[in-house]
């Protein structure tokens, strides 16, 4: 895989808007956080854009703000202001020159929800991501969690995600592989298409999910069609993140009788005995899409677990722990370089 190198103080965030229209009064105490970490801070042209109530941008001005990301050599990451249903417009951006330059000059690509369909293109071809909190939402992350990102990105050590951490074991067992987190819809939507991060590249990975607002019936399809994949050997673990909003209109009486929980289970249990674990801190937040009142909101889970797509990793599963432990360094390091040179 090849990583980004590690930020530091005076680097430059590019701050891009793919999907979904953002508001400034939101982004402004994010932001903050992320100057207080020394970095600078370069806005998307479009990025407060709107078109109607949708997206941020017509189709053309957000691949613009993407490719003058890219191509801007001060830029070193380019992180996503929101989530949404509209990054497949920009996806043309990703062409064969584009990836050449990537891959030549690797920045980081740092999000989740609908940008999950632009960390799979750089799963796909082999460039290390971080599946993590948009900009918008950061500050409404803990600070742990926000900790955790900036560690991650400046290369400072990051174990993994350890016990202490939500998890809760299903199917016991210890599996290695390459990370590949992503939300549950955009990973379907990959599949077939050149940004497929299953069938590119070789080896076993640990597949990370989450997903919010769909039907238990619409989870126990793609769920299959996880499994049903070409290439599903590869996946020698699996770790399902908060499940948000999980509901069953189509089929109620079926419905009440299962949990999405237990729907998958059931289904990994009966494709192969591989490991598999929940982690209640990973994913969309558990009051998006819910009309809680602030009190509620206040208590709700606070944490979000930012994940390195592409890191060789460890799963263990077992009735006393489960833990995550990353078995190498999220960036690239001088070492990294050597071996890539000789």
């Amino acid at each position: 895989m090849i990583k980004p190198k590690a930020l530091k103080q005076g680097d430059t965030v590019g701050v891009v808007a793919p999907s979904d229209a953002v508001e400034k009064a939101g982004m402004e105490e994010s932001l903050e956080i992320i100057k207080g970490w020394g970095l600078k801070i370069r806005m998307g042209k479009h990025v407060y854009s709107k078109v109607g109530d949708f997206a941020a941008g017509t189709p053309e001005e957000r691949q613009e703000d993407l490719l003058e990301m890219i191509n801007d050599p001060d830029v070193r990451i380019v992180w996503a202001a929101s989530g949404g249903y509209a990054a497949t417009e920009v996806l043309p951006v990703f062409n064969r020159e584009t990836m050449a330059r990537l891959k030549d000059r690797p920045k980081w690509f740092v999000g989740y929800s609908d940008v999950c369909l632009i960390l799979n293109v750089m799963t796909s071809f082999k460039i290390v991501s971080i599946t993590g909190p948009s900009v918008w939402g950061l500050a409404e992350w803990d600070k742990d969690s926000q900790e955790m990102l900036r560690k991650m990105l400046f290369g400072e050590t990051v174990a993994g995600v350890g016990v202490e951490y939500g998890w809760k074991g299903e199917i016991d067992g210890t599996a290695e592989g390459r990370l590949v987190a992503s939300n549950l819809e955009t990973l379907i939507l990959s599949f077939g298409t050149r940004f497929d991060p299953l069938m590119y590249g070789s080896g076993p990975v640990i597949l990370v999910i989450e997903e919010l607002d769909i039907d238990k019936s619409t989870l126990q399809r793609q769920i299959d069609v996880i499994l049903g994949h070409k290439r599903a050997s590869r996946i020698s673990g699996i770790i399902v993140g908060r499940l948000v909003n999980i509901r069953e209109f189509s089929y109620p009486e079926w419905g009440k009788d299962v949990t999405a929980e237990g729907l998958i289970t059931k289904r990994v249990k009966k494709w192969g005995k591989i490991p598999l674990a929940f982690l209640a801190d990973f994913g969309h937040a558990e009051w998006d899409y819910a009309e809680i009142p602030e009190e509620e909101k206040a208590k709700a889970n606070h944490k979000f677990v930012s994940l390195p797509n592409g890191i060789n990793s460890r799963l263990t599963v077992g009735d006393k722990e489960c833990k995550l432990e990353y078995l190498e360094s999220v960036c690239e390091v001088e070492n990294e370089q050597r071996m890539a040179a000789s």
